[in-house]
């Protein structure tokens, strides 16, 4: 827990480079800490000082209300009550030359609280249904377009020593720390070429870097030691925004467990709601309107009954700040919605097709909001299809986005 950060550069002779077969940071020291703000803003201030100028801050003691400091304490109280659920879990693979490789794997959070403490995993997957109620919801996401266009929240859960890859989202990323520390590097996304960084799909500032943080082969990828970065450090209660695109690798110490809530980029802002809003409450995740949620072990849609208008809200948010959505975009979107399908689904290509017409390789903002009533409800059906036949529970509440 008191591991120095950011590290002092050693020098190397003349033949080798600083930080070779180093973590990330020992290649050269940072331009600056990110910029501290003390406790949070409301959700106007985050879109107007930083989401909107892709700003990054840390919000210092900006959760520290929240009960589930208390009761979240122990592993007894996780595994008495949560054990039985489906959780995403990060694995090491192995290495080779200088990339590694992980894997996705799902198991029960009995499990995983029993092993991770020995074993090189970490927890980080879209937060369980179940668990949202006791997760604490940030004052500057409760309310206006912000809180009209959220993703869905993440948990993170390791024993500590544990080491992200360099990557980025397409979305603003808040991340919230409850027990533990996490050491954050920030990097701007024009500097990715930088470390062979892969793209989500062509053009997108989403993606990741597969070389293996902890060992940075500076005599290869001299570049890195040239780039500019910034850092911060967080304890309990604190909160760091990464505005999309930004790439960040992240550090944990101790037992660490933090929450990160994926916030839809977008070119305005309405603050319908901000003024009448009242804060004096502690809010949950359970009370946002996330549009994907975890269940039955698979990362689905929360609205599984979709109609015309809130299918063109979906495809709106993932077009997010932009005005062009290609046809790539929207084959990762309808890959993973269709995840719960046991059948054989219509290609991507295919239903792309049925909203923009065949050869179209992309859609633009314009295009979607003019979309037929009939398009959007015959492209609903299908997506609607396999969630009928899931056996995921039947709750109300699962419908917020039906309203939108």
């Amino acid at each position: 827990m008191d591991a120095e950060f950011p590290p002092q550069i050693i020098k190397a002779n003349r033949r080798i480079p600083d930080g070779h077969l180093r973590p990330l940071g020992y290649q050269g020291s940072p331009l600056a800490p990110v910029e501290d703000y003390e406790g949070i803003p409301d959700a106007k201030e985050l879109y107007y000082d930083y989401a909107s100028k892709w700003k990054p801050v840390v919000f210092r003691d900006s959760i520290t209300e929240s009960p589930i400091f208390n009761t979240w304490e122990k592993d007894d109280y996780l595994k008495k009550k949560y054990g039985h659920l489906n959780i995403s879990v990060i694995t090491r693979k192995g290495a080779k030359k200088d990339y590694l490789y992980r894997e996705r794997q799902t198991m029960k959070l009995k499990k995983f609280l029993a092993e991770y403490m020995y074993e090189d995993w970490y927890l980080a997957g879209t937060v369980p249904h179940d668990m949202m109620h006791e997760l604490p919801l940030p004052k500057c996401v409760q309310c206006g377009t912000i809180a009209n266009y959220l993703q869905e929240a993440e948990l993170w859960m390791s024993s500590g020593g544990t080491s992200s890859m360099l990557h980025s989202h397409e979305d603003h990323n808040l991340h919230c720390v409850l027990f533990g520390r996490r050491d954050f590097i920030l990097i701007e996304n024009k500097h990715k070429s930088a470390f062979a960084f892969k793209d989500e799909y062509p053009n997108s500032v989403a993606g990741h870097s597969p070389l293996d943080m902890e060992m940075i082969n500076a005599l290869k990828y001299t570049k890195i030691a040239n780039v500019p970065w910034t850092w911060s450090t967080l304890h309990q209660g604190d909160c760091i925004f990464i505005p999309a695109g930004y790439l960040h690798q992240v550090r944990s110490y101790g037992r660490s467990i933090s929450v990160t809530i994926l916030i839809t980029p977008t070119p305005e802002f309405d603050d319908a709601g901000c003024k009448k809003k009242q804060f004096t409450k502690i809010k949950t995740l359970s009370d946002a309107a996330f549009m994907w949620t975890f269940e039955e072990g698979k990362r689905v849609l929360t609205n599984w009954k979709l109609n015309a208008e809130s299918l063109r809200y979906i495809l709106l948010a993932q077009i997010r700040s932009e005005d062009i959505m290609p046809i790539e975009q929207f084959t990762i979107f309808y890959t993973q919605a269709m995840v719960v399908s046991d059948e054989e689904v219509l290609p991507a290509a295919t239903v792309f097709a049925m909203l923009f017409d065949v050869g179209k390789r992309e859609a633009t903002r314009r295009e979607i909001t003019e979309l037929s009533t009939e398009k959007l409800n015959r492209v609903a059906a299908i997506f609607n299809k396999p969630y009928e036949k899931s056996p995921r529970k039947k709750r109300d509440h699962l419908h917020a986005h039906e309203e939108l």
